[in-house]
């Protein structure tokens, strides 16, 4: 990725410079005189303030100076990793911050780095991104997921752009009813359950007819890494993903979930396969989960006006032409939302009737090894 994380600042200047001025006020002793004493006391109790991020102050100059951590909840490398790392580094120069550390925190779907943003101190300093999948580990109660989706602090979306299913050139696969009439379960990359290629699988199959068999431990690059090797079959991803590997000549787009720019509308939509309204249902959600990806989001209880900075900064770093070029040159498309817009959809897409919500319980359930 062409914008590195930079490095961590020590907090050790800062109890440095408290250890000195106790330092040298003990060493003079009694002799230690009522001025300095003082400027000793205002110095730590200027310390204490700076120490103290939540209290009441300009919320705009609070980020001068700060490092920022932004977690990326994948492991280097694909999609989200990129525009972690694109929108980052812009949102920390609006924002004033000294320098912006990014930390990939991989493990169980995307679950263990949204847990870290979650709890992580309501300063505003640490941020992050992960899937959509999220969304289905909440509506599914899955264990181990501690964050509540409907108290986080939106700041914004970077993407949203319509799925594909993706085959491999060696799979032998050129259409759906092809992969239908094969009758036997298709072998799709996934990274694991709780991740959104798990839920795009294993709902997308269902509501079209189609046999599949989830391979674990693939992300969007092992995947396509495996599928040129013909280990595996096919996998369902973002349509900027998949297009260099089309591209390339290693594999072919079976179908769409959606519309959108960059990708071809002759391609077949999902929804032209399904028959019950519950697969209707299925597919629609989809959709509009996928068009909300790419979320930067921090934990709850951000100031109020604090949160304000950061939308603002981020819907203007999102219009900076360096990451709009940046973006162009590795082909993932920028379609902001902002944070209070975002918040709202999310509460909408999660909105799910019971018997949605069973469904999903269901068919999700189906594959729980990894």
């Amino acid at each position: 990725m062409p914008v590195p994380g930079n490095s961590v600042k020590s907090a050790a200047s800062t109890r440095v410079s408290l250890d000195s001025i106790l330092k040298d006020g003990y060493a003079r002793g009694p002799a230690m005189k009522c001025r300095d004493f003082l400027l000793a006391a205002l110095a730590i109790l200027h310390i204490g303030c700076a120490a103290s991020p939540l209290e009441s102050g300009d919320a705009r100059s609070f980020f001068k100076g700060k490092t920022m951590t932004y977690v990326v909840a994948t492991g280097p490398g694909g999609g989200y990793d990129a525009y972690g790392r694109l929108v980052s580094q812009h949102l920390g120069r609006y924002l004033g911050v000294d320098r912006v550390v990014v930390k990939n925190v991989s493990g169980g779907g995307a679950v263990a780095g949204t847990n870290e943003i979650y709890s992580a101190r309501p300063d505003g300093l640490t941020l992050g991104i992960f899937n959509t999948g999220i969304m289905y580990a909440q509506l599914l109660k899955r264990d181990g997921l501690r964050a509540d989706l409907r108290r986080m602090s939106w700041l914004g979306k970077a993407g949203g752009e319509p799925r594909v299913l993706t085959v491999s050139a060696k799979a032998g696969f050129r259409s759906l009813d092809e992969m239908r009439a094969a009758r036997r379960p298709v072998l799709l990359g996934v990274n694991g359950v709780g991740n959104e290629a798990y839920y795009d699988s294993m709902l997308l199959a269902h509501a079209i007819g189609l046999q599949v068999k989830p391979v674990f431990g693939m992300d969007s690059v092992d995947s396509q890494l495996s599928m040129m090797r013909g280990e595996i079959e096919g996998r369902f991803s973002s349509a900027s993903t998949a297009r260099t590997f089309v591209a390339n000549g290693h594999g072919f787009m079976i179908l769409r979930i959606g519309s959108g720019a960059g990708v071809d509308e002759g391609l077949p939509d999902a929804s032209r396969f399904v028959t019950s309204s519950n697969s209707v249902a299925l597919v629609e959600l989809v959709r509009s989960v996928a068009m909300l990806a790419r979320w930067t989001a921090g934990p709850p209880n951000i100031p109020a006006d604090r949160l304000a900075v950061l939308r603002e900064a981020y819907m203007v770093a999102l219009q900076d032409p360096g990451l709009l070029e940046a973006a162009r040159r590795l082909d993932i498309p920028i379609v902001p939302m902002d944070g209070a817009t975002l918040a709202s959809a999310i509460e909408r897409a999660m909105a799910v009737s019971p018997e949605t919500a069973a469904l999903i319980a269901s068919i999700a359930g189906a594959e729980r090894t990894e």
